[in-house]
């Protein structure tokens, strides 16, 4: 897919308060550690996760999300009323129904006639919004969209110990939920415009110009979840996470027309930093940020895994710390459980 008239008119993100250490949930499992003969440390040290943040007791996701889009309205500096479609992306919702982008767009005060939808697709729903925001600029049906995902996985977390310490498991049991103490909460927000729409407002405003999908959803057994649990075969999840990334990225440059060396930054969905590191390995852009030749931007240590907001929220995050330079080549790549990729080129 390719595109000729969307722009990002800005991001905005909200970090939750309340820092929750690695440290504190194998202090909670304490007895199932000691029964197995895990050691303390062993979370961060599989994970590269140090910290992670929740949100207060009760929060909703849908005031996550609205925080982020005023701070994205705020940024753009552009009338609410400009805003014609509101996609909410995120895994966690407030209820089954209504959607939760209904309540999102109350609460920002946004045109009735803009169009209001969730999408899911799991860690992949964001850069799914974005296509689709996109797609309709393209086509001449809007001027501009906003995409927002909010993620709170505190209630779940909560669960997962209790269950566990109530009904003490086998080992394998154990490692098939570890990966939901790796998850973490924040919100993230975008607006996507025609090229034509304000083009005098914000100088150069970046240029979504297009990217590449790809499936294997024969894999959609290894990460399975309800709200108040998650099960992960993280062996095989990672296995078939490279594979599908590794040929959606030949798809990408292939449909962009670039190579390796025309990639200026890079902003993936992190879930450990053995992932973080296989992924750049198997995509053949260096090593991340370990010298003057940084291409990617890690918050993993310190966010954990945000799902849907994870790659769009280091890509913010990178803006505003000036990472990223006018006129770069900018890669949002996302993976997801089903196992299916998304990645889009982006033009600083």
């Amino acid at each position: 897919m390719r595109y000729e008239n969307v722009c990002i008119e800005s991001m905005g993100y909200v970090i939750p308060d309340h820092v929750v250490p690695s440290a504190w949930f194998e202090e909670q499992l304490a007895p199932l550690y000691e029964r197995f003969g895990i050691p303390i440390g062993s979370l961060e040290q599989l994970t590269g996760i140090h910290e992670r943040r929740w949100w207060d007791e009760k929060f909703q996701v849908s005031e996550g999300a609205a925080l982020a889009g005023e701070r994205a309205i705020e940024k753009a500096q552009i009338d609410r009323s400009a805003i014609q479609c509101l996609i909410n992306a995120s895994v966690c919702r407030d209820y089954v129904e209504p959607a939760t982008a209904v309540i999102v767009h109350d609460r920002l005060g946004l045109s009735p006639t803009a169009m209001i939808l969730d999408v899911s697709n799991a860690c992949l729903g964001f850069l799914n919004g974005m296509t689709i925001v996109a797609n309709m600029i393209e086509l001449g049906q809007i001027d501009a969209g906003m995409i927002v995902a909010a993620e709170s996985i505190r209630e779940g977390q909560l669960k997962t110990i209790e269950r566990l310490l109530a009904q003490p498991p086998d080992k394998q049991t154990l490692w098939e939920n570890t990966a939901t103490f790796t998850l973490g909460s924040g919100a993230v927000a975008m607006i996507l415009s025609h090229k034509t729409r304000f083009p005098s407002r914000n100088g150069r405003r970046p240029r979504l110009l297009g990217g590449a999908v790809r499936g294997h959803t024969e894999h959609n057994g290894l990460c399975v979840a309800q709200a108040d649990w998650m099960r992960t075969n993280s062996h095989d999840l990672l296995i078939e996470g490279m594979k599908v990334i590794a040929l959606n990225w030949v798809q990408f440059k292939q449909e962009m027309g670039w190579d390796n060396g025309m990639v200026d930054k890079l902003f993936s969905h992190q879930v450990s930093e053995k992932q973080r590191q296989i992924g750049l390995e198997t995509l053949g852009v260096g090593q991340g940020r370990t010298s003057d030749g940084d291409i990617d931007y890690p918050t993993l240590s310190w966010l954990g895994n945000i799902a849907s907001v994870s790659a769009p929220i280091s890509m913010a995050i990178a803006n505003d710390e000036h990472f990223i330079d006018p006129g770069d080549r900018v890669c949002l790549l996302g993976v997801g459980s089903g196992v299916n990729s998304i990645i889009l080129g982006i033009e600083w």
